[in-house]
């Protein structure tokens, strides 16, 4: 190191020189590390998705308490273990089923990663401050074809990350390769500068990132949805039934319940107990190192400290803002998932007004029958059982339903298409769009006084199909 022995001198002379360099030394490893590394989160993302850099895994106290639990990799990502995050509600459209969400957050960090598009409801009730409206977003969930989702315009790198297990995009492979040349140099740097303490931060902070991946990652998780469905199912998502929150998901039948009903397939070989165990213990060895050459590169108040501060910055920026969640889970998505979502947002009048809606847009509200033609006589019983857990039976409402029903057949009759409707209709206060005779046999008044509703319900319904290109009840043949 004879080479080097004046450029050590003059940066060892700095601290000397300058007393205040010293001091800040002393105090910036400790701040890095206090609590600016969102642990839970970033395991969270490590597990879906594979995805995080081996490089960036500094640990705060706080996150130790997770990493360092006994408790062996389950078979959820963290935030969707019962507990950990709000739980959420979900009602099955085609038989009634009310079940929880299997992969709550994982859902709802999926449909943070999509902009959302707004549909503007005219009806006449509309306003800011009425209580009762209700929130609906629909989310139409699409699988992705093989070329769509293993494109061949991909790079090469993308091609070697995939096949090694990380659902990647270029952004992620670009700072990740960053990552590793900032590191490499680091490094070199600390060996020259012969800054030990920090040279050995680097080294357990990387051992950390191998632990947890033999641990959590090894490979993205996968949707259970090997088999294609030929139909479209509704589900409805929300935390409770008297929400004013609403989510409808619309798409493919398998991809759909596996989204939301089923566990993501775990990839790739997981480690046994004992290997567990013993990796358990490697960790905490670690982390212990991570934070004992911290408070000494600290105390010190050498260059180690700078080094050690920088790595730690580093890491801390790369997942707010070069690759934070919303890029990794959007990749996931495409290469892993296999599905596109989207979604549309829109305020409705009324409860009533939501249900009417959500009937018009559920394909399993009317049955299926042998010749494939819909039987419209009747409502499918099990097609409009969720409706019960929010509006009991009564005469009452079997009066609403079934002058749903003959408006449902009525707009079908007289329209071909959703655009056509939505043109038709959006003017339509009364009804005359749907003909005189179903006007005279529910004219305007208090006995009938859910009539607007149902023409707010079936024109909203279409209004959302259409802006969000969705087919009805059978899926294009293309798909």
């Amino acid at each position: 190191m004879g080479v080097f022995d004046s450029p050590v001198s003059t940066f060892e002379a700095l601290l000397g020189r300058h007393a205040w360099i010293a001091e800040v030394a002393g105090i910036l490893p400790l701040s890095a590390l206090i609590e600016f590394i969102d642990i839970p989160e970033k395991l969270h993302i490590f597990q879906l998705t594979g995805a995080v850099p081996l490089w960036s895994w500094p640990i705060t106290p706080s996150g130790s308490r997770l990493l360092l639990s006994d408790q062996y990799p389950e078979q959820e990502c963290y935030f969707d273990r019962y507990g950990k995050s709000m739980a959420l509600l979900a009602v099955d459209g085609q038989f009634g089923e009310h079940y929880t969400v299997h992969n709550p957050e994982t859902v709802r960090q999926c449909l943070a990663t999509q902009t959302q598009h707004i549909i503007s409801n005219p009806h006449e009730d509309m306003s800011a401050f009425d209580p009762r409206i209700r929130n609906l977003e629909f989310v139409h969930v699409v699988r992705l074809g093989e070329k769509e989702s293993h494109p061949s315009d991909r790079t090469w790198l993308c091609d070697l990350f995939t096949r090694s297990g990380a659902s990647t995009s270029l952004r992620y492979l670009v700072v990740s390769t960053f990552g590793w040349g900032i590191l490499f140099g680091m490094i070199v740097m600390s060996a020259i500068l012969r800054s030990y303490l920090s040279l050995a931060f680097l080294a357990t902070v990387l051992g950390t990132g191998l632990v947890t991946f033999s641990l959590h990652g090894r490979q993205p998780r996968r949707l259970l949805a090997p088999y294609h469905s030929s139909y479209n199912r509704l589900v409805l998502v929300t935390e409770h039934v008297y929400s004013a929150n609403w989510t409808a998901f619309y798409g493919e039948s398998t991809i759909v319940s596996a989204l939301l009903q089923r566990p993501l397939e775990h990839g790739g070989p997981r480690p046994s107990q004992f290997v567990a165990r013993c990796l358990f213990m490697v960790l905490r060895i670690l982390i212990l190192g991570q934070w004992a050459l911290v408070i000494g590169a600290a105390a010190l108040k050498s260059w180690d400290a700078y080094f050690t501060t920088f790595w730690i910055t580093f890491c801390i920026l790369s997942h707010a803002y070069l690759i934070p969640p919303r890029i990794i889970l959007k990749s996931w998505m495409r290469y892993s998932a296999g599905i596109q979502i989207k979604r549309f947002t829109t305020r409705i009048s009324s409860e009533r007004a939501l249900l009417n809606t959500i009937i018009a847009l559920n394909p399993g509200t009317f049955s299926l029958l042998k010749e494939n033609c819909e039987d419209r006589t009747k409502f499918n019983r099990d097609g409009i059982k969720w409706l019960d857990s929010i509006l009991a039976p009564s005469f009452n409402r079997s009066r609403w339903e079934e002058a749903t029903r003959e408006a449902m057949n009525a707009a079908a009759e007289r329209y071909p298409d959703d655009e056509t409707l939505v043109m038709q209709m959006r003017q339509d206060k009364d009804g005359h769009s749907l003909g005189s005779a179903w006007n005279s046999t529910y004219p305007t008044g208090l006995k009938n006084y859910w009539k607007p509703y149902i023409l707010e319900g079936i024109y909203m319904a279409a209004k959302l199909r259409f802006e969000a290109k969705a087919s009805g009840r059978k899926l294009p043949m293309n798909i």
